[in-house]
Protein backbone atom coordinates (compact mmCIF):
# COMPACT_ATOMS: atom_id res chain seq x y z
CA UNK A 1 0.00 0.00 0.00
CA UNK A 2 1.34 3.41 -0.97
CA UNK A 3 1.86 5.92 1.80
CA UNK A 4 0.14 9.27 1.90
CA UNK A 5 2.16 11.69 -0.27
CA UNK A 6 1.26 14.60 2.01
CA UNK A 7 2.08 12.90 5.33
CA UNK A 8 -1.10 13.75 7.29
CA UNK A 9 0.41 12.70 10.62
CA UNK A 10 1.09 15.90 12.49
CA UNK A 11 0.44 15.04 16.14
CA UNK A 12 3.78 16.32 17.37
CA UNK A 13 3.78 17.45 20.97
CA UNK A 14 6.73 19.76 20.38
CA UNK A 15 4.68 22.07 18.13
CA UNK A 16 2.59 24.81 19.67
CA UNK A 17 -0.20 24.21 17.15
CA UNK A 18 -0.25 20.43 17.57
CA UNK A 19 -3.44 18.68 18.70
CA UNK A 20 -1.94 18.00 22.10
CA UNK A 21 -1.29 21.68 22.69
CA UNK A 22 -4.63 23.20 21.72
CA UNK A 23 -8.23 22.21 21.60
CA UNK A 24 -11.72 22.77 22.85
CA UNK A 25 -12.85 20.72 25.78
CA UNK A 26 -16.32 21.97 26.65
CA UNK A 27 -19.29 19.75 25.97
CA UNK A 28 -21.63 21.35 23.49
CA UNK A 29 -24.96 22.58 24.74
CA UNK A 30 -27.11 24.58 22.35
CA UNK A 31 -28.58 26.52 25.28
CA UNK A 32 -25.12 27.61 26.36
CA UNK A 33 -23.76 30.99 25.33
CA UNK A 34 -22.00 30.71 21.98
CA UNK A 35 -18.90 32.53 23.11
CA UNK A 36 -17.93 29.53 25.25
CA UNK A 37 -17.43 27.64 21.98
CA UNK A 38 -15.37 30.30 20.30
CA UNK A 39 -11.95 29.67 21.75
CA UNK A 40 -9.89 26.74 23.05
CA UNK A 41 -10.11 26.08 26.76
CA UNK A 42 -8.56 22.64 27.13
CA UNK A 43 -4.80 22.38 26.77
CA UNK A 44 -4.50 18.70 27.68
CA UNK A 45 -5.83 16.74 24.73
CA UNK A 46 -7.05 17.13 21.20
CA UNK A 47 -10.77 17.96 21.04
CA UNK A 48 -13.14 15.69 19.21
CA UNK A 49 -16.43 16.67 17.68
CA UNK A 50 -18.15 14.26 20.06
CA UNK A 51 -17.21 16.64 22.87
CA UNK A 52 -19.70 19.08 21.39
CA UNK A 53 -22.44 16.90 19.93
CA UNK A 54 -24.81 15.26 22.40
CA UNK A 55 -25.72 12.04 20.64
CA UNK A 56 -27.56 10.59 23.60
CA UNK A 57 -30.98 11.84 22.50
CA UNK A 58 -32.92 8.62 22.57
CA UNK A 59 -31.73 7.47 19.17
CA UNK A 60 -28.69 5.54 18.08
CA UNK A 61 -25.80 7.15 16.23
CA UNK A 62 -26.62 5.31 13.05
CA UNK A 63 -30.22 6.53 13.23
CA UNK A 64 -29.06 10.11 13.67
CA UNK A 65 -27.30 10.28 10.32
CA UNK A 66 -28.85 7.41 8.39
CA UNK A 67 -30.74 7.63 5.07
CA UNK A 68 -33.86 6.66 6.96
CA UNK A 69 -33.54 9.68 9.22
CA UNK A 70 -33.10 11.85 6.14
CA UNK A 71 -36.34 10.46 4.74
CA UNK A 72 -38.07 11.02 8.06
CA UNK A 73 -36.75 14.59 8.11
CA UNK A 74 -38.11 15.18 4.63
CA UNK A 75 -41.52 13.83 5.59
CA UNK A 76 -41.54 15.95 8.72
CA UNK A 77 -40.85 18.98 6.54
CA UNK A 78 -43.97 18.26 4.52
CA UNK A 79 -45.99 17.92 7.69
CA UNK A 80 -44.58 21.17 9.03
CA UNK A 81 -45.29 23.11 5.85
CA UNK A 82 -48.90 21.90 5.86
CA UNK A 83 -49.60 23.30 9.28
CA UNK A 84 -48.35 26.71 10.32
CA UNK A 85 -49.37 26.05 13.89
CA UNK A 86 -46.41 23.71 14.38
CA UNK A 87 -43.79 26.23 13.26
CA UNK A 88 -41.33 27.21 15.96
CA UNK A 89 -40.98 30.97 15.68
CA UNK A 90 -37.68 30.86 17.57
CA UNK A 91 -35.97 28.93 14.76
CA UNK A 92 -33.71 30.96 12.48
CA UNK A 93 -33.53 28.44 9.65
CA UNK A 94 -35.90 26.64 7.33
CA UNK A 95 -33.78 23.48 7.50
CA UNK A 96 -35.55 20.68 9.36
CA UNK A 97 -33.66 18.97 12.18
CA UNK A 98 -31.24 16.38 10.83
CA UNK A 99 -31.19 17.76 7.27
CA UNK A 100 -27.49 18.63 7.29
CA UNK A 101 -26.45 15.49 9.14
CA UNK A 102 -28.29 13.35 6.60
CA UNK A 103 -25.80 14.40 3.92
CA UNK A 104 -23.40 11.92 5.47
CA UNK A 105 -24.66 8.45 6.34
CA UNK A 106 -21.84 7.61 8.74
CA UNK A 107 -22.45 7.73 12.48
CA UNK A 108 -20.83 10.53 14.52
CA UNK A 109 -18.67 8.11 16.52
CA UNK A 110 -17.39 6.46 13.34
CA UNK A 111 -16.59 9.83 11.74
CA UNK A 112 -14.64 10.90 14.83
CA UNK A 113 -12.73 7.61 14.90
CA UNK A 114 -11.86 7.90 11.21
CA UNK A 115 -10.62 11.47 11.64
CA UNK A 116 -8.35 10.36 14.46
CA UNK A 117 -7.08 7.57 12.22
CA UNK A 118 -6.42 10.05 9.40
CA UNK A 119 -4.33 12.14 11.76
CA UNK A 120 -2.32 9.03 12.66
CA UNK A 121 -1.81 8.36 8.94
CA UNK A 122 -4.12 5.36 8.50
CA UNK A 123 -7.54 4.84 6.95
CA UNK A 124 -9.11 3.51 10.14
CA UNK A 125 -8.54 -0.11 9.22
CA UNK A 126 -4.80 -0.19 9.84
CA UNK A 127 -3.81 0.57 6.23
CA UNK A 128 -1.95 3.68 5.15
CA UNK A 129 -3.74 6.39 3.23
CA UNK A 130 -2.51 6.08 -0.35
CA UNK A 131 -2.81 7.97 -3.59
CA UNK A 132 -6.21 6.42 -4.31
CA UNK A 133 -7.65 8.21 -1.28
CA UNK A 134 -6.80 11.52 -2.97
CA UNK A 135 -9.47 10.85 -5.60
CA UNK A 136 -12.12 10.67 -2.91
CA UNK A 137 -10.58 13.71 -1.26
CA UNK A 138 -10.75 15.75 -4.47
CA UNK A 139 -14.33 14.79 -5.30
CA UNK A 140 -15.36 15.59 -1.73
CA UNK A 141 -14.17 19.15 -2.37
CA UNK A 142 -15.94 19.11 -5.75
CA UNK A 143 -19.20 18.13 -4.05
CA UNK A 144 -18.64 20.70 -1.31
CA UNK A 145 -17.97 23.69 -3.58
CA UNK A 146 -20.31 23.02 -6.50
CA UNK A 147 -23.80 21.81 -7.30
CA UNK A 148 -22.48 19.63 -10.10
CA UNK A 149 -22.74 15.84 -9.67
CA UNK A 150 -20.04 13.78 -8.00
CA UNK A 151 -19.50 10.01 -8.14
CA UNK A 152 -22.08 8.09 -6.13
CA UNK A 153 -19.45 6.78 -3.70
CA UNK A 154 -18.60 10.32 -2.51
CA UNK A 155 -20.09 11.85 0.64
CA UNK A 156 -19.29 14.90 2.74
CA UNK A 157 -16.92 13.24 5.17
CA UNK A 158 -15.30 15.98 7.34
CA UNK A 159 -11.96 14.18 7.33
CA UNK A 160 -11.72 13.99 3.55
CA UNK A 161 -13.10 17.53 3.35
CA UNK A 162 -10.29 18.96 5.45
CA UNK A 163 -7.63 16.86 3.71
CA UNK A 164 -8.94 18.26 0.43
CA UNK A 165 -8.53 21.92 1.32
CA UNK A 166 -5.38 21.89 -0.83
CA UNK A 167 -7.62 21.17 -3.83
CA UNK A 168 -9.63 24.36 -3.38
CA UNK A 169 -7.48 26.21 -5.97
CA UNK A 170 -7.75 23.32 -8.45
CA UNK A 171 -11.54 23.33 -8.26
CA UNK A 172 -11.33 27.12 -8.56
CA UNK A 173 -9.37 26.73 -11.80
CA UNK A 174 -11.99 24.39 -13.23
CA UNK A 175 -14.79 26.76 -12.27
CA UNK A 176 -12.86 29.80 -13.48
CA UNK A 177 -12.22 28.11 -16.81
CA UNK A 178 -15.94 27.40 -17.18
CA UNK A 179 -16.88 31.01 -16.42
CA UNK A 180 -14.20 32.27 -18.82
CA UNK A 181 -15.61 30.08 -21.60
CA UNK A 182 -19.07 31.52 -20.98
CA UNK A 183 -17.68 35.06 -21.07
CA UNK A 184 -15.67 34.53 -24.27
CA UNK A 185 -18.64 32.91 -26.00
CA UNK A 186 -20.96 35.80 -25.22
CA UNK A 187 -18.35 38.51 -25.80
CA UNK A 188 -16.70 37.20 -28.97
CA UNK A 189 -19.11 34.77 -30.62
CA UNK A 190 -22.33 36.58 -29.72
CA UNK A 191 -20.90 40.09 -29.89
CA UNK A 192 -22.45 41.19 -26.60
CA UNK A 193 -20.92 44.03 -24.56
CA UNK A 194 -18.25 42.93 -22.11
CA UNK A 195 -20.34 44.02 -19.13
CA UNK A 196 -23.30 41.91 -20.25
CA UNK A 197 -21.05 38.91 -20.88
CA UNK A 198 -19.50 39.41 -17.44
CA UNK A 199 -22.95 39.56 -15.81
CA UNK A 200 -23.99 36.25 -17.37
CA UNK A 201 -20.65 34.65 -16.45
CA UNK A 202 -21.06 35.81 -12.85
CA UNK A 203 -24.63 34.52 -12.80
CA UNK A 204 -23.54 31.13 -14.07
CA UNK A 205 -20.97 31.00 -11.28
CA UNK A 206 -23.58 31.84 -8.67
CA UNK A 207 -25.77 29.02 -9.91
CA UNK A 208 -23.01 26.40 -10.21
CA UNK A 209 -21.67 27.08 -6.72
CA UNK A 210 -25.04 27.76 -5.15
CA UNK A 211 -23.82 31.19 -3.97
CA UNK A 212 -21.62 29.25 -1.56
CA UNK A 213 -18.95 31.85 -0.79
CA UNK A 214 -21.35 34.76 -1.28
CA UNK A 215 -23.54 33.35 1.49
CA UNK A 216 -20.52 33.45 3.79
CA UNK A 217 -19.85 37.04 2.77
CA UNK A 218 -23.38 38.11 3.63
CA UNK A 219 -23.46 36.24 6.95
CA UNK A 220 -20.06 37.58 7.98
CA UNK A 221 -21.02 41.14 7.08
CA UNK A 222 -24.17 40.86 9.18
CA UNK A 223 -22.31 39.42 12.14
CA UNK A 224 -19.25 41.67 12.07
CA UNK A 225 -21.29 44.74 11.21
CA UNK A 226 -24.16 44.23 13.64
CA UNK A 227 -22.56 42.40 16.55
CA UNK A 228 -21.29 44.36 19.55
CA UNK A 229 -19.70 41.38 21.28
CA UNK A 230 -18.24 38.05 20.26
CA UNK A 231 -21.34 36.14 21.35
CA UNK A 232 -23.57 38.49 19.34
CA UNK A 233 -21.35 38.17 16.26
CA UNK A 234 -21.52 34.38 16.37
CA UNK A 235 -25.25 34.39 16.98
CA UNK A 236 -25.92 36.71 14.04
CA UNK A 237 -23.62 34.77 11.72
CA UNK A 238 -25.48 31.51 12.41
CA UNK A 239 -28.84 33.17 11.68
CA UNK A 240 -29.88 32.12 8.16
CA UNK A 241 -31.70 35.41 7.59
CA UNK A 242 -29.87 38.18 5.73
CA UNK A 243 -29.71 41.65 7.23
CA UNK A 244 -28.81 45.12 6.02
CA UNK A 245 -25.06 44.66 6.20
CA UNK A 246 -25.31 41.38 4.33
CA UNK A 247 -27.44 42.83 1.54
CA UNK A 248 -25.21 45.88 1.18
CA UNK A 249 -21.94 43.93 1.12
CA UNK A 250 -23.25 41.35 -1.32
CA UNK A 251 -24.61 44.04 -3.65
CA UNK A 252 -21.34 45.96 -3.57
CA UNK A 253 -19.30 42.81 -4.18
CA UNK A 254 -21.30 41.80 -7.24
CA UNK A 255 -21.42 45.35 -8.60
CA UNK A 256 -17.66 45.91 -8.22
CA UNK A 257 -16.91 42.50 -9.70
CA UNK A 258 -19.15 43.22 -12.69
CA UNK A 259 -17.56 46.60 -13.34
CA UNK A 260 -14.01 45.24 -13.06
CA UNK A 261 -14.63 42.40 -15.50
CA UNK A 262 -16.37 44.78 -17.88
CA UNK A 263 -13.41 47.16 -17.73
CA UNK A 264 -10.98 44.33 -18.61
CA UNK A 265 -12.82 43.71 -21.88
CA UNK A 266 -12.29 40.89 -24.36
CA UNK A 267 -9.94 38.03 -23.55
CA UNK A 268 -6.52 37.56 -25.06
CA UNK A 269 -4.96 34.21 -24.13
CA UNK A 270 -1.18 33.73 -24.11
CA UNK A 271 -0.32 30.79 -21.88
CA UNK A 272 3.45 30.73 -21.53
CA UNK A 273 5.64 30.20 -18.47
CA UNK A 274 8.40 32.49 -19.75
CA UNK A 275 7.25 34.79 -22.54
CA UNK A 276 10.19 35.97 -24.65
CA UNK A 277 8.47 39.06 -26.00
CA UNK A 278 6.94 40.11 -22.67
CA UNK A 279 3.36 39.56 -23.83
CA UNK A 280 1.00 37.79 -21.46
CA UNK A 281 -2.72 37.12 -21.29
CA UNK A 282 -5.12 39.99 -20.82
CA UNK A 283 -8.83 40.66 -20.65
CA UNK A 284 -11.64 39.33 -18.48
CA UNK A 285 -11.28 35.61 -19.25
CA UNK A 286 -7.74 35.16 -17.90
CA UNK A 287 -8.58 37.39 -14.94
CA UNK A 288 -11.55 35.18 -14.06
CA UNK A 289 -9.38 32.07 -14.19
CA UNK A 290 -6.64 33.53 -11.99
CA UNK A 291 -9.01 35.18 -9.50
CA UNK A 292 -11.08 32.02 -9.03
CA UNK A 293 -7.91 30.00 -8.48
CA UNK A 294 -5.84 32.23 -6.21
CA UNK A 295 -8.70 33.49 -4.04
CA UNK A 296 -9.34 29.95 -2.79
CA UNK A 297 -5.75 29.69 -1.55
CA UNK A 298 -6.82 31.74 1.47
CA UNK A 299 -8.97 28.89 2.84
CA UNK A 300 -6.28 26.23 3.44
CA UNK A 301 -3.85 28.90 4.65
CA UNK A 302 -6.28 30.20 7.27
CA UNK A 303 -7.32 26.77 8.47
CA UNK A 304 -3.68 25.76 8.82
CA UNK A 305 -2.64 28.89 10.72
CA UNK A 306 -5.74 29.64 12.82
CA UNK A 307 -8.05 27.86 15.22
CA UNK A 308 -11.34 26.64 13.81
CA UNK A 309 -14.29 28.01 15.76
CA UNK A 310 -16.92 25.51 16.87
CA UNK A 311 -20.01 26.58 14.96
CA UNK A 312 -23.45 26.58 16.51
CA UNK A 313 -26.89 26.65 14.97
CA UNK A 314 -28.75 24.21 12.70
CA UNK A 315 -25.60 23.00 10.92
CA UNK A 316 -23.45 22.51 14.01
CA UNK A 317 -23.91 18.71 14.41
CA UNK A 318 -22.12 18.27 11.06
CA UNK A 319 -19.65 21.16 10.97
CA UNK A 320 -18.43 20.68 14.54
CA UNK A 321 -16.31 17.84 13.17
CA UNK A 322 -14.25 20.52 11.40
CA UNK A 323 -12.75 21.47 14.77
CA UNK A 324 -11.25 18.01 15.02
CA UNK A 325 -10.42 17.54 11.33
CA UNK A 326 -8.63 20.92 11.12
CA UNK A 327 -5.34 19.19 11.95
CA UNK A 328 -5.48 17.31 8.64
CA UNK A 329 -4.62 20.55 6.79
CA UNK A 330 -0.86 20.09 6.91
CA UNK A 331 1.84 22.45 5.68
CA UNK A 332 2.79 20.15 2.79
CA UNK A 333 -0.78 20.41 1.53
CA UNK A 334 -0.81 24.19 1.91
CA UNK A 335 2.52 24.43 0.06
CA UNK A 336 1.10 22.22 -2.69
CA UNK A 337 -1.80 24.66 -3.08
CA UNK A 338 0.63 27.60 -3.20
CA UNK A 339 2.78 25.93 -5.85
CA UNK A 340 -0.26 25.18 -7.99
CA UNK A 341 -1.48 28.79 -7.71
CA UNK A 342 1.94 30.07 -8.71
CA UNK A 343 1.97 27.77 -11.75
CA UNK A 344 -1.45 28.89 -12.97
CA UNK A 345 -0.83 32.59 -12.44
CA UNK A 346 2.60 32.31 -14.08
CA UNK A 347 1.08 30.71 -17.17
CA UNK A 348 -1.33 33.60 -17.48
CA UNK A 349 0.59 36.67 -16.28
CA UNK A 350 4.23 35.66 -15.94
CA UNK A 351 6.30 34.86 -12.83
CA UNK A 352 6.78 38.43 -11.57
CA UNK A 353 3.13 39.44 -11.47
CA UNK A 354 2.21 35.94 -10.28
CA UNK A 355 4.44 36.44 -7.25
CA UNK A 356 2.81 39.81 -6.59
CA UNK A 357 -0.68 38.29 -6.73
CA UNK A 358 0.14 35.38 -4.43
CA UNK A 359 1.81 37.74 -1.96
CA UNK A 360 -1.33 39.88 -1.98
CA UNK A 361 -3.52 36.83 -1.32
CA UNK A 362 -1.41 35.65 1.61
CA UNK A 363 -1.27 39.17 3.03
CA UNK A 364 -5.04 39.57 2.92
CA UNK A 365 -5.51 36.08 4.37
CA UNK A 366 -3.10 36.85 7.21
CA UNK A 367 -4.85 40.14 8.03
CA UNK A 368 -8.23 38.43 7.84
CA UNK A 369 -6.93 35.75 10.20
CA UNK A 370 -5.87 38.41 12.70
CA UNK A 371 -9.33 39.95 12.48
CA UNK A 372 -10.95 36.55 12.91
CA UNK A 373 -8.83 35.82 15.98
CA UNK A 374 -9.87 39.14 17.50
CA UNK A 375 -13.58 38.96 16.68
CA UNK A 376 -14.32 35.24 16.72
CA UNK A 377 -11.40 33.50 18.35
CA UNK A 378 -10.46 31.89 15.04
CA UNK A 379 -12.08 31.18 11.69
CA UNK A 380 -15.27 29.42 10.63
CA UNK A 381 -16.96 28.49 7.38
CA UNK A 382 -18.77 31.76 6.71
CA UNK A 383 -15.65 33.75 7.53
CA UNK A 384 -13.60 31.68 5.09
CA UNK A 385 -16.19 32.29 2.37
CA UNK A 386 -16.14 36.02 3.02
CA UNK A 387 -12.33 36.04 2.85
CA UNK A 388 -12.43 34.24 -0.50
CA UNK A 389 -14.85 36.84 -1.91
CA UNK A 390 -12.78 39.77 -0.66
CA UNK A 391 -9.58 38.21 -1.97
CA UNK A 392 -11.17 37.60 -5.37
CA UNK A 393 -12.21 41.25 -5.56
CA UNK A 394 -8.71 42.40 -4.57
CA UNK A 395 -7.13 40.21 -7.25
CA UNK A 396 -9.39 41.69 -9.93
CA UNK A 397 -8.56 45.22 -8.72
CA UNK A 398 -4.82 44.50 -8.93
CA UNK A 399 -5.20 43.04 -12.42
CA UNK A 400 -7.22 46.03 -13.64
CA UNK A 401 -4.99 48.63 -11.94
CA UNK A 402 -1.66 46.93 -12.69
CA UNK A 403 -0.51 49.49 -15.27
CA UNK A 404 -1.67 52.44 -13.16
CA UNK A 405 0.12 51.11 -10.08
CA UNK A 406 3.36 50.69 -12.01
CA UNK A 407 3.00 54.17 -13.47
CA UNK A 408 2.34 55.73 -10.06
CA UNK A 409 5.34 53.96 -8.60
CA UNK A 410 7.58 55.18 -11.42
CA UNK A 411 6.22 58.72 -11.09
CA UNK A 412 6.90 58.79 -7.35
CA UNK A 413 10.39 57.45 -7.90
CA UNK A 414 11.13 60.08 -10.54
CA UNK A 415 9.78 62.85 -8.29
CA UNK A 416 11.97 61.77 -5.39
CA UNK A 417 15.05 61.46 -7.59
CA UNK A 418 14.53 64.89 -9.13
CA UNK A 419 14.15 66.52 -5.71
CA UNK A 420 17.30 64.83 -4.45
CA UNK A 421 19.37 65.72 -7.50
CA UNK A 422 18.20 69.31 -7.49
CA UNK A 423 19.74 70.22 -4.16
CA UNK A 424 22.46 69.26 -1.76
CA UNK A 425 21.60 66.90 1.07
CA UNK A 426 18.37 65.20 2.06
CA UNK A 427 15.29 67.40 2.55
CA UNK A 428 12.09 65.45 3.43
CA UNK A 429 9.88 68.54 3.10
CA UNK A 430 11.19 69.16 -0.40
CA UNK A 431 10.45 65.57 -1.41
CA UNK A 432 6.93 65.64 0.06
CA UNK A 433 6.25 68.87 -1.80
CA UNK A 434 7.50 67.32 -5.02
CA UNK A 435 5.24 64.31 -4.56
CA UNK A 436 2.22 66.42 -3.64
CA UNK A 437 2.64 68.65 -6.67
CA UNK A 438 2.13 65.66 -8.97
CA UNK A 439 -1.50 65.36 -10.09
CA UNK A 440 -1.38 61.56 -10.15
CA UNK A 441 0.12 61.16 -6.68
CA UNK A 442 -1.90 63.84 -4.88
CA UNK A 443 -5.07 61.68 -4.48
CA UNK A 444 -2.89 58.85 -3.15
CA UNK A 445 -1.44 61.15 -0.50
CA UNK A 446 -4.95 62.28 0.45
CA UNK A 447 -6.08 58.66 0.82
CA UNK A 448 -3.10 57.69 2.97
CA UNK A 449 -3.64 60.76 5.18
CA UNK A 450 -7.35 59.92 5.59
CA UNK A 451 -6.66 56.28 6.52
CA UNK A 452 -3.99 57.30 9.01
CA UNK A 453 -6.18 59.96 10.61
CA UNK A 454 -9.11 57.56 10.99
CA UNK A 455 -6.86 54.93 12.56
CA UNK A 456 -5.44 57.42 15.06
CA UNK A 457 -8.88 58.75 15.90
CA UNK A 458 -10.44 55.32 16.44
CA UNK A 459 -7.50 54.20 18.57
CA UNK A 460 -7.41 57.34 20.73
CA UNK A 461 -11.12 58.05 21.06
CA UNK A 462 -12.77 54.67 20.48
CA UNK A 463 -14.53 52.74 23.21
CA UNK A 464 -13.41 49.49 24.83
CA UNK A 465 -12.62 46.64 22.51
CA UNK A 466 -14.76 43.57 22.07
CA UNK A 467 -13.11 41.49 24.76
CA UNK A 468 -13.54 44.25 27.33
CA UNK A 469 -17.21 44.61 26.44
CA UNK A 470 -17.67 40.84 26.65
CA UNK A 471 -15.97 40.72 30.04
CA UNK A 472 -18.08 43.59 31.36
CA UNK A 473 -21.22 41.86 30.12
CA UNK A 474 -20.21 38.64 31.90
CA UNK A 475 -19.51 40.53 35.11
CA UNK A 476 -22.90 42.25 34.91
CA UNK A 477 -24.69 38.93 34.28
CA UNK A 478 -22.86 37.25 37.13
CA UNK A 479 -23.73 40.12 39.45
CA UNK A 480 -27.40 39.79 38.56
CA UNK A 481 -27.29 36.07 39.30
CA UNK A 482 -25.67 36.71 42.67
CA UNK A 483 -28.33 39.28 43.55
Amino acid sequence: MLSDPFNPYIAQTSRADSPSQSGIGEKYDEKEDTRDLASPSSQKQMPTALDFVNVDDGTSDSDALSPKSAKDSASSTDDTSSSTADIDESRTTILPPGAVESRNYTSPKQISAEIQAFIRGTDGNGANLGYKSEFRTFFTIWMFLTRLPSPSWIDLHPGFLMRGMCYFPIVGSILGGMYAIVFDFLDVSMGLPATVAAAVAIGSGLYITGCFHEDGLADSADGLGGGWSKSQVLKIMTDSRVGTFGCASLSLFLFIKLQLLGALGSSSWTLDLFSNDGSFSSGAGPAILVAQTLSRLSAPYLIRTRDYVAEVGPKSPFYLFMVEAKYLVTWPRVLFAMAYCFLVSTLVYGPVFALVLITAVLTVAHLAGNKGDYLLGGVMGDFLGATICITEMLLLILIVAKDSIIESYQTALDAINSSVNGQEGFNPLQQITALYSNDQLRPLIHFVFLATALKIWCTAVGGPDMYDREERKDDKDNKKKDD
